[in-house]
């Protein structure tokens, strides 16, 4: 038979003691003790949010490569209008460069005068006179058409008056007034238009 155990009279006190030095002791808050790491939790959802968002749509320009940006732009930039003459038909002061070399690739035509005067033009430039003075592609100018897109060679020279412009290229009122205003035109040695 076993004996009872007799009682530690110093477990009363040590049992006391605890109490005593965990009601001193802060609590620890156990809601509070979770709240940084859902402080954190949301940090990386919404650092996760505009890595999608970058991806998906981008911004400032950039990103877009799952669904947010047209491919077809790239393309247009591509085949769009190259060559040291797009900074004449941009110019406002076209004066500026007569004398110099002329040279555009895949320039549409705005309106076609005759086989041999045309007004060129991008963007939301102003078209500007060409007029084919050389030998080259005469035969093939006569198939030009508005919309078509051609490559050009030559040089700016300085408008002649209106009256000479009309009657040398056969330009009505507006034409003329136009190449006036301008104070330039381009003497084209090779217009080609671009096969597609």
């Amino acid at each position: 038979m076993a004996l009872p155990q007799r009682r530690d009279p110093e477990e009363q006190q040590r049992r006391q003691l605890e109490l005593e030095r965990l009601e001193r002791e802060p609590e620890i808050d156990r809601a509070g003790a979770g709240s940084w790491w859902l402080a954190w939790w949301w940090i990386w959802v919404l650092i996760l949010l505009a890595i999608v968002w970058f991806g998906g749509w981008g911004w400032g320009g950039y990103g877009g490569w799952w669904w947010g940006r047209p491919r077809a732009v790239a393309v247009q930039t591509a085949n769009g209008p190259q060559g040291q003459g797009i900074a004449v038909l941009n110019a406002t002061d076209k004066q500026a460069f007569v004398g110099q070399r002329f040279q555009i690739r895949n320039v549409p035509i705005q309106k076609k005068v005759s086989d041999h005067v045309l007004w060129i033009g991008i963007n939301n430039a102003a078209p500007m006179l060409v007029v084919l003075t050389g030998t080259g592609n005469n035969a093939a100018n006569a198939s030009l058409e508005q919309g078509d897109l051609v490559n050009i060679t030559g040089t700016v020279e300085k408008a002649p008056d209106s009256a000479q412009a009309k009657q040398q290229w056969s330009l009505n009122d507006d034409g003329a007034k136009r190449l006036q205003q301008q104070g330039a035109y381009i003497q084209a040695a090779q217009v080609e238009k671009v096969q597609h």
